[in-house]
């Protein structure tokens, strides 16, 4: 295909970008308000924790991001409009890494325009920008470190400063996941270097030690805080999410992935074809082995160690690498077939009808989540963030929150909270004694948010009956299509603990969301 004015095009990817962002902004994700937690303790006070005085616990798992975020309190910029701006420059900035990257490997200005066409309009990229995580931060240091590896396997393989570890440091402090694609990225690099004839067998082991080096001498400081600071060498959100190998949650994981796979089919259709048809060429091309490792591994990782999220959150970083794997395929298909069958309408626009059904499959996905993000957004803004921010309003220092959407709540309501999840991520206790109605009870906690769905346990107790009374409901989310119940919060006060009738009156008369 041949594109006329390809910087036009580029700017114009770039709006259509933008505008998706903007139908997603509502949208924020709970677990992203536990990290806006870490970084206010952190900034106000010096902690790197979720509550303050306590001992240390890692319940995050995005450590620069963290940092990233300490920034809004130091400028006294809002956290989560400060959030989404930084998820969505670093998104853009993925569109302009993933042109390089596409280019360096096309050499054509077409192709690398239609491969940021395709991951533009993939709207799961554009809602995780703005969705309050590290994911386009993530996202956009794995396609640097992809570009850089490349720079450094091709035009700066004979020098000993190496530009990819520096990025895979940043890729590593961001998400654990980083170390990981180091660690098979080193190890790709050794091949690279046995396999190679032009380099000294003293250069090469020089070559290896700089690149290992690098990364090790710069990571290991962080790694040796992390274990000193926490007292655990493994995060204890992998610890947390690890249940072991179970076949119905695999299963599970699958299922949950296959309508992303079903929206893909062409891209992936067409990548098998071309590998079919060349079967020789994966062999000999180094980049699209590299490219394939990574695809591979971030996949494997996501299928055991994450969690589900709207939009497929934890494959955004993989998708741009797919669609690299596209370009050779594109141009592979567009020069063979084209002459075939010169009489087809259908053969002469062939390369614009698979470009358009990639287009549209990749982009009908948001019929799929948009409703769903669009009204969870609304919950966490009129239920969340509204209910945090009373509490702070009707609470005292010393007073305390059990609540099992740790994000939002406990973020604006600035007291003592209990994650009461029964992987806990912010409590050891809880989460090696969960259940543990006794620790919950007997610290006489002022306000305890439960629901239906887990908490009889609590419910039961007789603690629970004669010290704390119902206040009022808070409706999180509304029945719909996707998921066919409400999701509704218990307020419960503790009995010694007051708080005027006006103040919940003036609650529920603020809002439907908060009802007696």
């Amino acid at each position: 295909m041949r594109i006329r004015n390809p910087f036009s095009i580029r700017i114009a990817l770039h709006l259509i970008l933008l505008l998706l962002q903007l139908l997603f902004w509502n949208f924020t994700i709970d677990d992203a308000f536990i990290s806006f937690r870490y970084a206010k303790n952190l900034f106000f006070n010096q902690e790197m924790v979720f509550n303050v005085g306590e001992a240390p616990v890692e319940g995050y798992s995005n450590f620069l991001w963290v940092m990233w975020m300490t920034l809004s309190f130091a400028f006294n910029i809002e956290i989560v409009f400060f959030s989404k701006v930084s998820g969505l420059i670093f998104c853009h900035f993925s569109v302009v890494i993933l042109y390089k990257l596409a280019f360096r490997i096309s050499k054509s200005k077409d192709s690398s325009c239609l491969i940021i066409l395709f991951y533009v309009l993939t709207p799961n990229i554009a809602l995780w920008s703005v969705g309050g995580l590290e994911t386009s931060l993530f996202s956009c240091l794995l396609l640097v470190s992809v570009y850089f590896f490349i720079q450094d396997v091709s035009v700066r393989k004979n020098r000993i400063v190496k530009l990819s570890p520096f990025s895979f440091l940043l890729l590593s402090l961001t998400r654990h996941e980083g170390a990981v694609l180091y660690t098979l990225t080193l190890i790709f690099f050794i091949y690279l270097l046995i396999k190679s004839k032009e380099i000294e067998v003293n250069r090469r082991i020089i070559l290896l030690f700089c690149y290992g080096g690098t990364f090790l001498l710069t990571y290991a400081p962080y790694f040796l805080w992390r274990i000193a600071y926490y007292n655990n060498i493994l995060p204890h959100t992998f610890v947390a999410k690890q249940t072991g190998f179970d076949l119905l949650l695999f299963m599970g994981r699958l299922v949950f992935y296959l309508p992303l796979i079903i929206f893909l089919l062409p891209t992936f259709l067409l990548i098998m074809l071309y590998y079919i048809k060349r079967s020789n060429y994966r062999i000999k091309d180094v980049i699209q082995q590299y490219i394939i490792l990574i695809i591979l591994s971030l996949s494997i990782i996501i299928l055991f160690l994450t969690a589900w999220m709207p939009g497929f959150r934890f494959t955004v970083p993989i998708i741009p690498l797919v669609y690299l794997l596209l370009l050779k395929p594109l141009n592979f298909i567009f020069t063979t077939y084209r002459n075939k069958f010169k009489l087809s309408i259908l053969s002469k626009n062939f390369k614009y009808i698979t470009v358009t059904i990639i287009c549209v499959l990749s982009f009908s996905q948001i019929f799929t989540f948009y409703p769903f993000v669009d009204f969870y957004g609304t919950g966490i803004n009129d239920c969340n963030i509204v209910l945090g921010k009373w509490i702070d309003e009707n609470s005292s220092e010393n007073a305390s929150l059990a609540v099992w959407d740790a994000g939002a709540i406990p973020f604006y309501s600035n007291i003592r909270t209990i994650d009461i999840y029964p992987d806990s991520l912010q409590d050891l206790h809880l989460y090696n004694n969960p259940e543990d109605t006794d620790y919950i009870l007997d610290q006489n906690i002022t306000f305890l948010i439960l629901n239906d769905e887990y908490f009889s346990y609590i419910k039961a107790d007789v603690r629970f009956l004669n010290n704390y009374h119902l206040i009022f409901f808070a409706q999180f989310y509304y029945a719909d299509n996707f998921y066919g119940r409400d999701y509704v919060y218990q307020m419960y006060l503790f009995n010694e603990f007051n708080i005027s009738e006006s103040a919940i009156s003036a609650l529920i008369n603020s809002s439907n969301r908060f009802y007696i």
